[in-house]
């Protein structure tokens, strides 16, 4: 029988502000965390990412890539029941290494999942605060909110989709309408990392 996993993730260094919560099966792959934790926080998935625990580090390698003092494991072929993770234990994902995202990812719970609820896995139980801006780095995303706080400026960005200028207010989160598309986001994420590798 399979387990669910309850993660709490955040964005740090903006731990209070962007944070999710992230149900997901233990017979996921160490990859498929890593798209949940994309789709959740809004990112287009166009960089390398990779998750660490207890001293390894796990990232799909291109070829060109390779890192040969520090060998990858590939998270693809891992389950995340092969972990061991016991409540608390912490994983750390760093996305977009020019940028510098990184996420603090702790197990809060583990059950047991009930027979035929495999489909509903992954899903985002709760959260605070909208996603990443890509192209951007993490200081400059809490210059953003900070001058938000500070005096009500939401700033505009660059929709990477539709092409225009859209208004990004970090403290408009929808859980409900994240969880409408985020099974598919986590499938096309997926799919865009292992087709090329």
């Amino acid at each position: 029988m399979a387990d669910v996993y309850k993660f709490k993730v955040k964005l740090c260094e903006l731990e209070n502000v962007i944070w999710r919560d992230i149900e997901i099966t233990s017979v996921s792959s160490v990859a498929k965390l890593g798209y949940a934790v994309l789709a959740a926080f809004e990112s287009t998935a166009s960089h390398l990412f990779n998750i660490r625990f207890d001293g390894k580090r796990y990232e799909i390698v291109f070829e060109e890539d390779d890192f040969d003092d520090e060998p990858a494991i590939d998270p693809i072929k891992t389950k995340l029941s092969t972990l061991k993770l016991s409540v608390g234990d912490k994983l750390s994902m760093e996305y977009d290494y020019g940028a510098g995202w990184e996420f603090e990812i702790e197990l809060l719970s583990i059950t047991e999942m009930k027979r035929g609820a495999g489909t509903h896995y992954p899903y985002v139980t709760d959260g605070k605060g909208k996603g990443i801006i890509e192209d951007t780095s993490p200081f400059e995303l809490a210059e953003m909110i900070e001058k938000t706080d500070k005096d009500g400026t939401v700033p505009q960005i660059m929709d990477m989709y539709s092409g225009k200028e859209v208004s990004w207010d970090y403290r408009k989160f929808d859980l409900e309408y994240c969880n409408v598309f985020f099974k598919d986001n986590v499938w096309k994420i997926q799919n865009a990392y292992e087709e090329y590798e």
